[in-house]
């Protein structure tokens, strides 16, 4: 069976119309003021620390990495082509992340994308001239970005191999996940425009990160670092990697061991993250899928809410462990870093366009 859901504002408007929590005068549990409504099911592949959906468009099998890092959804160039997707020469993107900045001609959608069997009605995406298959062996043809999964609650369950999508329960800053094991919540989380941010601690400072499912390895900022105290001298003789995102081109970043990261109730002791030499709109740092391995999580756009269960094998996440560097492809030695910010381009006339 195939939902249709008629346009992501009129999901908001009508499919999600209901999420208002009715005050309980009556003294109704939770479940009955904020009631759960899952929208879309779809099976959930985490390679390398990242997580991967299939989709469709117009019919056609696509893969899909998950990113919350992402603003929008986007389609590599080369799956732009074999779908025969027209470009839209009204609107243009430029696309920031590590690595350099690109700007490409968006791509059209004539009948949105389809995930889990409910048809999302996006109606153009971003175009990357980049290919997602670099890290890890992994490949995919685009990102599932923020402008379709942050309207919803996200129940993303790593154990059993599954993300699902939820009708947003606006005004329920208490109401739970629906689950049946234990949780843990995160405190302090906050939004700035459609980016969820964890408050972390990094060997005893304080810091705001992005949650980035996109992101292969959690990474610290060079100018978080350099606030607990790190120098250049001390990275010197750190580990060199390659990271790239949402350009062409990589960038080298040290790989630094620290003392304790924390975030929430989850504490690492000795730490190995990449601390990336610029910001790309990552602020203090980035919470990535390593974070993510072997967990199942909760995430609430709407009511700043991010819940974490038990990890699926080994102690309480309270309890603190020590976390090795992620193993990384021999052959080029490098890791995804898929935090993108794009920017509309106001387009009067392209001299160039063909």
């Amino acid at each position: 069976m195939r939902t249709t859901v008629v346009r992501l504002a009129a999901v908001l408007l009508v499919l999600l119309g209901f999420a208002g929590c009715a005050s309980d005068t009556a003294g109704l549990r939770a479940e009955a003021t904020c009631p759960v409504v899952r929208l879309a099911r779809v099976p959930l592949e985490a390679r390398g620390d990242m997580l991967f959906v299939r989709a469709r468009i117009d019919g056609e099998p696509i893969t899909l990495l998950v990113d919350t890092g992402a603003e929008r959804t986007l389609l590599t160039e080369a799956t732009v082509d074999r779908l025969h997707l027209p470009r839209d020469f009204q609107h243009a993107t430029r696309t920031f992340g590590i690595g350099s900045p690109t700007a490409t001609w968006d791509a059209k959608l004539r009948n949105g994308i389809e995930l889990g069997g409910t048809e999302f009605p996006v109606d153009r995406v971003t175009v990357g001239r980049f290919a997602i298959n670099e890290a890890a062996g992994n490949h995919a043809d685009g990102l599932l970005g923020a402008d379709i999964l942050l309207p919803f609650d996200i129940d993303l369950n790593l154990p059993l191999h599954e993300m699902a999508l939820y009708r947003p329960r606006h005004g329920c800053r208490d109401a739970p996940p629906p689950w049946h094991e234990a949780y843990v919540a995160v405190d302090g989380v906050s939004t700035r425009q459609d980016r969820l941010l964890l408050p972390f601690e990094l060997d005893g400072m304080r810091g705001t990160a992005l949650l980035d499912t996109g992101a292969q390895m959690s990474s610290i900022s060079q100018h978080m670092a350099e606030r607990v105290g790190l120098l250049e001298a001390d990275l010197a003789s750190d580990r060199t990697v390659m990271a790239h995102g949402a350009a062409p081109d990589q960038i080298p970043v040290r790989i630094h061991r620290f003392t304790t990261f924390r975030v929430g109730p989850a504490e690492m002791h000795a730490p190995a993250l990449p601390v990336v030499p610029m910001s790309s709109g990552m602020g203090d740092a980035l919470i990535g899928g390593d974070f993510l391995r072997g967990r199942r999580v909760w995430v609430s756009f709407s009511t700043q809410q991010l819940f974490l269960a038990p990890l699926e094998h080994g102690p309480w996440l309270a309890v603190t462990r020590t976390d090795e560097t992620p193993a990384l492809s021999p052959a080029s030695d490098n890791f995804l870093q898929e935090n993108s910010a794009t920017v509309p381009i106001d387009v009067v006339e392209d001299p160039h366009r063909r």
